[in-house]
């Protein structure tokens, strides 16, 4: 009998040593410029978040699909889109995710606000930049569109600073590949 509980305690055991690993996901995020230069961002519905609208990978549509279509759900149609960083980011519970940002023009359609968006507006970088509420996403933007034909890498970390969103630059930005 205690060979047959030891036996089903070697077996079971393993579970309950194992430690879950966290899911990595990856989003996409649209840089989207009009002829006047300005950066789209928006303010997702029933919050105070500004931001620059994005996808996270789903596996059913392909980059190029996915990022076509976000771009259709705001009523326009884009140049092909250019990466301009490959980012890590950590969440504050220590899940990671890649983060792909990429630049683009609108090049037609009629601008239309998705169900999740309060509100959207046509802004230079620098005052984008101070709306945007992540500063993760902040600090992306502004290295891109400093050196606009660079693809940059870089490791951050997110965390609230008073309740506020906060991030901690963990690997600062470097040069993926450069003109």
């Amino acid at each position: 009998m205690k060979r047959i509980v030891m036996l089903v305690a070697l077996l079971f055991a393993p579970g309950l040593f194992a430690q879950e690993t966290p899911t990595a996901s990856t989003f996409h995020r649209l840089l989207v410029f009009n002829t006047k230069n300005e950066l789209m961002i928006v303010r997702l519905k029933n919050t105070e978040r500004w931001m620059t609208p994005g996808w996270y990978q789903d596996g059913k549509l392909s980059i190029r699909q996915g990022l076509d279509t976000l771009a259709g759900t705001y009523g326009v149609t884009i140049e092909k889109p250019v990466l301009r960083g490959v980012f890590t980011l950590q969440d504050g519970q220590g899940g990671l995710s890649t983060r792909l940002v990429y630049n683009t023009r609108i090049t037609g359609g009629q601008l239309k606000s998705p169900e999740i968006i309060d509100e959207m507006r046509w802004l230079p970088v620098p005052q984008a930049i101070d709306v945007i509420t992540f500063p993760h996403i902040t600090a992306q933007i502004a290295q891109i569109t400093r050196h606009p034909e660079t693809v940059w890498g870089g490791f951050q970390r997110m965390h609230q600073d008073g309740g506020k969103p906060g991030v901690e630059i963990i690997e600062p930005f470097y040069p993926l590949a450069a003109p």
